[in-house]
């Protein structure tokens, strides 16, 4: 038997980093995660009751049980249009409109269709690695521009004119940024546009965290796109905390018609026709869910992550070998520089990771991942009580190994790791298993979630 190429060359950084270091917490130290890019994975954030209640009518109606368009029900689409057209743009159609199985699938199409052969698609560093992941798979050739550490990751503008040639099919944009936390301004997303407009290339938006900012307001990337065709993509997973749900969508601005005879259209709805989409009664809660006037909701949910952005970066000032290069606006990340020379013993960010697990039983993203070695992500989505009790374990962790070469850190955390267990009762309840990134090594103990936190998942 032959597998397919493609296929078997295809790597996830973050399961090729994270498998590595399954079981290797300290069993003295509950494991505390700070890696998940899951937004319900301690429970404590939400979303609108209004969204769930929308969610439960539409499947106690009756009337959703059956299949509806490939593209998505026309309800739906047309819904996600209105939400997602722009000022002073011709207002998008349900036919500019495609629902997927949440934001990866719409990312996944966009790329399958811009994949002639030879062609490469042009990826931020650091990045999202599925990005990578998907190109791989399907034969597309990965080219990266740089985000700029000490310009609040901008984009460097001339490193996307470097590596762009004939065969270049899309400039990829993730704003705000994961794993980076910026949100890029106006004038800058046209500085971008003027660029593509250079090229003569598309721009695929990864917009999966609009609206999510907590310093430069969000800016989708079509209110100044011009006549250069984008391809945006998003979810309810992030913004509405549902990333369970599985709905994402991808809504093509072209006002123009630059894509007018190029069978982009036809090859998505084509694509739609292999998955059927997400759930039609997910799908008919959509026009509701769009409508809610959820904006103090929202405000407190950015106030709970944005406090937990200022908070770690205070605690990281003051721990020796740890900083940041600039304050996150928005997303749900922080990007912790760790200074490799200073930690002798630790001479990679995977490194660094793995021993803080080993030690601390801190989970933490390595840099690696996102193509940023020498830094570590962690969440903004940790109730601040969890998250100081990690930051101490942290600078603990810090204070041994800073300066200290491999014997000497051993016998620090020999000194004083005592005998107990640490049994904390940390709240941890995403889908009893871990959310997206499956990045909790194993369940809770059930003695650790409240009776009405099961979620029916009796089996725990």
């Amino acid at each position: 038997m032959i597998v397919n190429p493609l296929l078997k060359d295809t790597n996830n950084p973050i399961r090729a980093i994270v498998d590595n270091l399954v079981g290797k917490e300290n069993p003295k130290k509950e494991l505390i995660s700070l890696a998940q890019g899951d937004p319900t994975a301690y429970g404590h954030l939400k979303p609108p009751e209004e969204a769930v209640t929308a969610v439960v009518r539409a499947y106690l109606s009756g009337n959703h049980n059956g299949y509806t368009a490939s593209s998505g029900s026309v309800a739906c689409r047309t819904a996600l249009a209105a939400a997602h057209s722009c000022p002073n743009r011709p207002p998008l159609s349900c036919e500019d409109v495609y629902v997927t199985v949440g934001c990866s699938e719409a990312i996944e199409h966009c790329i399958a269709v811009l994949a002639a052969p030879g062609s490469n698609i042009i990826l931020p560093r650091p990045g999202f690695p599925l990005y990578e992941t998907l190109c791989q798979r399907h034969g597309v050739i990965c080219r990266f521009y740089d985000l700029l550490p000490e310009d609040a990751w901008q984009i460097d503008i001339e490193s996307i004119r470097r590596v762009a040639d004939s065969r270049t099919a899309a400039v990829l944009i993730n704003n705000p940024s994961n794993p980076c936390g910026a949100v890029y301004s106006r004038e800058h997303l046209k500085t971008l546009i003027a660029v593509a407009g250079e090229l003569q290339v598309p721009l695929l938006a990864d917009e999966v965290y609009a609206g999510m900012t907590y310093g430069t307001p969000f800016v989708p990337i079509a209110e100044v796109a011009g006549t250069v065709p984008v391809f945006s993509v998003g979810a309810l997973s992030k913004r509405w905390l549902v990333p369970g749900w599985r709905v994402g969508w991808l809504c093509l601005h072209d006002i123009s018609g630059v894509l007018k005879g190029s069978g982009v259209r036809n090859a998505l709805t084509k694509l739609c026709q292999i998955s059927l989409g997400p759930s039609t009664p997910l799908q008919a809660a959509i026009p509701t869910i769009l409508a809610l006037k959820d904006n103090t909701w929202l405000t407190n949910v950015m106030d709970t992550m944005s406090l937990a952005a200022v908070s770690s970066v205070d605690r990281i000032s003051k721990i020796n070998g740890l900083s940041t290069v600039s304050l996150p606006q928005g997303a749900m990340y922080v990007l912790v520089r760790v200074d490799l020379v200073a930690f002798a013993d630790c001479f990679t960010d995977v490194c660094f990771a793995e021993k803080l697990l080993e030690e601390e039983s801190v989970l933490v993203l390595p840099g690696e991942c996102f193509r940023a070695p020498g830094f570590i992500r962690i969440v903004t989505t940790v109730p601040e009580h969890v998250l100081q009790v990690a930051w101490d374990r942290i600078e603990s962790f810090c204070s041994r190994h800073f300066g200290a070469d491999e014997r000497e850190a051993i016998c620090r955390n020999s000194a004083r790791d005592g005998h107990q267990a640490d049994e904390l009762g940390l709240p941890r309840v995403s889908s009893c298993l871990g959310g997206h990134e499956g990045l909790l090594l194993k369940p809770p103990k059930p003695y650790l979630i409240p009776e009405d936190e099961y979620h029916g998942c009796p089996h725990i």
